[in-house]
């Protein structure tokens, strides 16, 4: 069963214009932005550079809702899920729930974790960084900044974290590039539209400009699932298992083991 041209496409304008719309923000809020507030705030710029890239991914989920209302008019349950995916993986040839796609999920986070957290590739950034020193992270963008003992018994930092992650895995940045984006995408870009999603959502990663060979090697199968499955739960699972050391390690810090 093939129901892709039941969801009119996008065309390649369209689908890099609202890219743009959702990468931008994300670049001056790194490098225009954050430069001009850190001597003002009065608080950890780790903490003011979370906060920064948690306002443009919840502006992702401003703007989903936005092209959401506009191409659907009245929200239903039923128009919701078939734009979105929003289902079990259905087999491609027999048109049945197939639960089984959901364990194809683990090789393709093996593989994400070993490109994008094994450290061996850590020479691609760093080759960037040193031909291009101004893309270079400040320390205070790392995660691992927040770290340090001020922030033992500071329990917001679990909420930051726990927004971080609904708007990161769920709401921004996964309802954008694998709810909007990628069921109109097969129009533009055929068979190839998850490895074009994968692509774009590595370069949307322009507050980390430097990791985004990286990210392009390690991101490129997240919504291949999705679109063989036609479901949108997939990518949930392979990019939401990142927050599972986030959450353990912004607790350790809080209660003073890190």
């Amino acid at each position: 069963m093939h129901h892709e041209l039941e969801i009119k496409q996008y065309s390649v304008g369209t689908i890099l214009g609202l890219w743009a719309l959702v990468a931008l923000p994300m670049f001056l809020f790194r490098f225009v932005l954050l430069p001009v507030l850190v001597p003002i705030v009065k608080f950890h710029p780790g903490i003011l550079y979370w906060i920064l890239m948690i306002v443009g991914m919840i502006w992702q989920f401003v703007l989903s809702v936005i092209l959401l209302k506009k191409e659907l008019g009245k929200w239903s349950w039923v128009a919701l899920k078939e734009r979105l995916w929003l289902n079990h993986p259905v087999h491609p040839k027999t048109g049945k729930v197939f639960r089984l796609a959901y364990s194809f999920t683990i090789p393709i986070i093996m593989y994400a974790f070993f490109f994008e957290s094994s450290g061996l590739f850590s020479f691609i950034e760093e080759a960037i960084n040193r031909v291009f020193p101004v893309m270079a992270p400040k320390d205070y963008t790392l995660i691992e900044s927040l770290a340090v003992p001020e922030f033992v018994g500071d329990w917001y930092l679990l909420g930051i974290a726990l927004v971080s992650c609904l708007f990161n895995y769920i709401l921004g940045e996964e309802l954008f590039f694998r709810g909007i984006l990628l069921p109109k995408m097969k129009g533009a870009f055929g068979k190839w539209d998850w490895a074009v999603n994968g692509v774009l959502f590595a370069a949307y990663h322009l507050h980390k400009i430097s990791e985004i060979p990286l990210f392009i090697v390690g991101s490129i199968f997240y919504g291949f699932l999705n679109a063989k499955y036609r479901s949108f739960w997939p990518a949930i699972l392979i990019h939401g298992v990142e927050a599972i050391p986030l959450l353990i390690g912004v607790t350790a810090v809080i209660l003073g083991y890190l």
